[in-house]
């Protein structure tokens, strides 16, 4: 598939590193904002690095303040009022900061209100309590003031931002300490995300989003893309695999967030996070500039100002694009909803459709990719809930040795091990078959290697495509198990109906092959007496001798 090339600006700039600048605000014209909270509502104290400015950033920026306006960092307040309230009665603000600092991550920035104050101070500010101590009845107080998680809880803004943003550099990615009252530097969006909906700030918070993607396949992709760039693509450029005859888009499912980085399209990505030589690829090329990569980053299927509505980052226009669903997200890159010449059709396979001569089937149409790969366990304290999905493993191990199934949720009476004893069952069986599949499809190919039959030929092909599509499944048989076994089972079925026996020369011998197995006979007339030549799967080769009657072939079962 042949992509036009996207014209990049002359003047886009690129950082030295990933978290250098925030692209949201530093390069309207072309970048969106990659970072958690956006706009502020009226006037605000940003503070960067020892500097203030006071700024309203929804007057330049108001499509991300309604988005941010309307997502959950917006709304934060209350929540941090029923969990006082609820958990921490008779306890002060400053030993329940102690215990849990709450203000660092539902809202950072609240330290600077009313003047800068500590933490304590800023709760009991913000919160009521009685006699210094919080009660049943504690409720938010000062709301007009309560910055949730704003703008410069994520963003580093620069003191002449405001006043002349084309002058000066611009907001960089960066986390607000509320008990520094400064910002620390992050190194990339996902690292940003972590320090609330991670370990990266608190290392016993029960919040480990951002450990469970560490541990997972989307935060280490930039192996496999240099393998395959080194395997299959040695000696064409970054434009070829990007643009050209067969090119694949690469990035646009591995890192889409790597175009951020090289300030460029996916070929400008590729040349900056993999070594070429004399600008091509060779089997020596490896990841490069490994510490920018963002993998399949936390922006990559969130947008970071409305961040509960699934969205997909498309590396090529560089924007945004809401989903219907969270399994409509899944198939831009595990299915063909962006690229339909993929391999890779999980999403489609679990659909039912696409087979050749095959029927549609959906074995449970009310079960959507999240609910197997995304469970969350309402067991609280485990490592279940603590990931809340972002592991995509359908069995997670518990710290006690225990496993949560995903299965488990709709199939309350099975035990762990029966559900993964089922799993394991259906992608043996279709391995199995799809190694006998394979071998058939193959024989049939040989055979009608320069036979122009139309008929045999498209029944090759439909066999092909079945025995294809049912390999671009990713679970190794287990998605839609009848499905799969159906496209299988037709790919087998039309293999074998093709003429199975071919004649070819090979020098002084003879080369028989056939579908299957059987018992080839020769004879010198077509009425016999026919005479056992083998037995079992094919090809036999057959010496010919300087001369001799004609002879005949047949293959009995």
């Amino acid at each position: 598939m042949i992509i036009p090339r996207r014209q990049v600006p002359t003047n886009a700039w690129k950082p030295s590193a990933i978290g250098e600048r925030d692209p949201g605000l530093g390069n309207l014209s072309r970048m969106p904002s990659l970072v958690l909270a956006l706009a502020l509502v009226g006037c605000l104290v940003l503070r960067s690095t020892g500097r203030a400015q006071t700024a309203s950033c929804g007057t330049c920026h108001p499509d991300r303040f309604h988005q941010w306006a309307a997502s959950p960092h917006a709304h934060t307040q209350t929540d941090v009022a029923n969990e006082l309230s609820q958990s921490d009665v008779g306890l002060s603000p400053a030993a329940i900061l102690q215990a849990e600092d709450c203000l660092a991550c539902h809202s950072p920035t609240s330290v600077l209100a009313n003047g800068t104050m500590t933490e304590p101070q800023t709760l009991s500010y913000f919160f009521t309590t009685s006699a210094g101590l919080v009660t049943a009845g504690t409720a938010a107080t000062n709301t007009a003031a309560w910055p949730h998680v704003e703008c410069a809880a994520c963003h580093s803004v620069p003191t002449n931002h405001v006043t002349a943003p084309s002058q000066g550099p611009p907001p960089t990615l960066a986390l607000f300490d509320a008990q520094t009252a400064g910002h620390r530097a992050v190194t990339g969006a996902s690292q940003l995300c972590g320090q609330c909906h991670g370990s990266l700030h608190f290392a016993d918070t029960d919040h480990r989003l951002y450990d469970a993607w560490a541990a997972s396949k989307h935060a280490n992709t930039q192996t496999d893309v240099a393998n395959e760039l080194s395997q299959a693509r040695a000696g064409q450029s970054p434009e070829d695999v990007i643009y050209g005859t067969g090119g694949e888009n690469c990035i646009a499912c591995h890192a889409p967030t790597a175009v951020l980085a090289a300030r460029g399209d996916e070929a400008d990505a590729l040349n900056y996070f993999f070594t070429t030589t004399a600008g091509v690829f060779t089997t020596n090329t490896v990841a490069a500039h490994g510490s920018e990569w963002p993998n399949v980053a936390c922006n990559a299927c969130h947008d970071p100002h409305n961040p509960t509505s699934p969205a997909y980052f498309n590396s090529d226009t560089l924007e945004y694009e809401v989903m219907t669903n969270s399994a409509q997200l899944c198939g831009q890159c595990h299915g063909n909803l962006r690229f339909p010449d993929t391999d890779h059709l999980s999403y489609n396979l679990l659909q039912g459709t696409g087979g050749v001569g095959v029927p549609d089937q959906q074995l449970m149409a009310e079960v959507t990719c999240v609910d197997c790969h995304m469970h969350r366990s309402d067991v609280d304290g485990s490592n279940s809930s603590m990931a809340e999905g972002h592991s995509w493993a359908v069995a997670l191990p518990e710290a006690d040795g225990s496993l949560t199934v995903s299965c488990l949720k709709c199939h309350t009476d099975a035990q762990p091990q029966d559900a993964l004893a089922v799993i394991t069952g259906w992608q043996a069986d279709f391995q199995a078959l799809d190694a006998t599949v394979t071998a058939n499809v193959a024989r049939a190919a040989q055979v009608l290697q320069g036979v122009q039959d139309p008929a045999l030929q498209a029944a090759l092909a439909e066999a092909r495509h079945n025995l294809a599509y049912a390999e671009s499944d990713e679970s190794g048989g287990f998605h839609n198990h009848t499905y799969l076994m159906a496209l299988l089972q037709d790919a087998n079925a039309k293999a074998l109906s093709i003429p199975i026996l071919g004649v070819r020369l090979d020098g002084a011998e003879l080369i028989v092959s056939w579908i299957g197995t059987g018992t080839l006979q020769s004879a010198t007339s077509p009425a016999g007496p026919w005479q056992v030549v083998t037995s079992g799967a094919g090809p036999a080769q057959v010496p010919l001798g300087s001369q001799g009657p004609a002879r005949y072939f047949r293959l009995q079962r």
